[in-house]
């Protein structure tokens, strides 16, 4: 069999879903790493005066001190330096300036805030841009860590049915006795069915914690939703195909 004169793990989706999970967990990390540099330029920043007394966003203080009259700017300038300088960002997200980023991100009462200059900026605004970047750096170290489970098991997965496409080669280049390939085949299928189930209970604690970042994120261009399931279901088609050509007396 074709099929087998070349590796197994080749003519599954696994080694793509592996590539993506590398991508994605490079990714996260770099955004991660961005968002921490943003909250840390963020409190190098010169404080800007606020009103206390409960006024409205339009009628802040507005000092003519140099801080307070280049703050906007000034986080505008840290985020255009951090976030948006991470080299993915516009390809994974489309936006291309700084408050469009800030209003998909933070919030566009944030946006608006920035954008309408020291006159528009309040102490609740500041404290609720530090706190969503808090969050965002916090939302994705959590997808970070479901990316790194992810990647954990597919490796473990790889290399088991590495070593199963392997020993199937070899059993179709009739390398054992009848007897002896009946016992490797036995025990190929329980390696199979071990798997499965290992595979099926990760599956379902995946599920419980963010399905979707998977299935419509970081899988949305493989043919199978679950490239792990669908790489041990090739490999039973190809031990049932090996197995059928032995008891027929083709081995």
């Amino acid at each position: 069999m074709a099929q087998c004169r070349k590796q197994l793990i080749n003519h599954t989706s696994l080694p793509l879903a592996q590539q993506l999970i590398s991508t994605e967990e490079f990714q996260i990390q770099a955004e991660i790493d961005a968002f921490e540099d943003f909250l840390d330029q963020l409190d190098e920043i010169p404080p800007h005066p606020y009103r206390t007394d409960g006024g409205s966003l339009r009628s802040t203080v507005q000092s003519r001190s140099h801080s307070s009259c280049t703050f906007p700017n000034a986080v505008r300038e840290a985020y255009r330096k951090t976030v948006l300088a991470v080299d993915h960002w516009e390809d994974e997200y489309g936006e291309k300036t700084v408050l469009e980023s800030i209003n998909n991100e933070f919030s566009p009462e944030v946006a608006a805030g920035l954008a309408g200059g020291s006159e528009m900026w309040s102490q609740p605004l500041w404290d609720q841009l530090k706190s969503a970047s808090k969050e965002a750096i916090e939302t994705r170290q959590q997808a970070y860590s479901l990316i790194t489970a992810e990647r954990q098991q597919l490796k473990k997965l790889h290399k088991t049915l590495t070593e199963v496409g392997e020993e199937l080669a070899a059993i179709e280049r009739g390398e054992f006795a009848f007897d002896e390939c009946n016992d490797r085949l036995t025990s190929i299928q329980q390696q199979l069915d071990e798997q499965t189930y290992d595979q099926q209970s990760y599956l379902r604690q995946r599920n419980r914690s963010n399905e979707k970042l998977f299935t419509t994120f970081v899988y949305a261009d493989l043919d199978a939703e679950y490239p792990g399931l669908a790489a041990l279901a090739t490999a039973r088609q190809l031990l049932d195909r090996i197995e059928l050509r032995h008891w027929a007396g083709a081995n």
